[in-house]
Formats: C-alpha cells, structure tokens, sequence
C-alpha cells in the first residue's frame, strides 16, 4: 500500500483547513486564512495568522462578585 497520493493530495487540503481553522480566532479570519495558506503555502499562512494577533472579546465585563 503507497501513501504517496495521501501526502501529495490528502495532507496539504488537511493542513490548509487546520490553518483557516486557526485563523477563525484570530482577527485574519477563517476565509482570509484559507485564501493566504493556499497563496502562501500552509507556513505561510500560518505565520500570517499568528502575527495578525488575537480577535478582541466582545460582551462586557461582570463586575466582581457579583452571580448570575
């Protein structure tokens, strides 16, 4: 059994989808993340992700000891 078709067609579109995966969290976006691991190869777009930081935190703080 030869796993070459696995790394040459099943193991690049896995780590392009983990890399949109990734940029959902962060401010790039999933689909800018797709779009820029297929443009600039999986590392790419993986160190593109990461240096466009975290996406900010919507909703409002509780105030201190205070229940639901």
């Amino acid at each position: 059994m030869e796993f070459a078709p696995f790394f040459v067609y099943v193991l690049p579109v896995i780590t392009i989808l983990a890399v949109a995966l990734l940029g959902s969290t962060r401010r790039i976006g999933f689909w800018l993340a797709l779009l820029a691991s297929i443009l600039l190869t999986p590392i790419g777009g993986f160190l593109l992700a990461l240096m466009l930081g975290a996406k900010p935190r919507k909703g409002r703080r509780q105030a201190a000891g205070r229940t639901a």
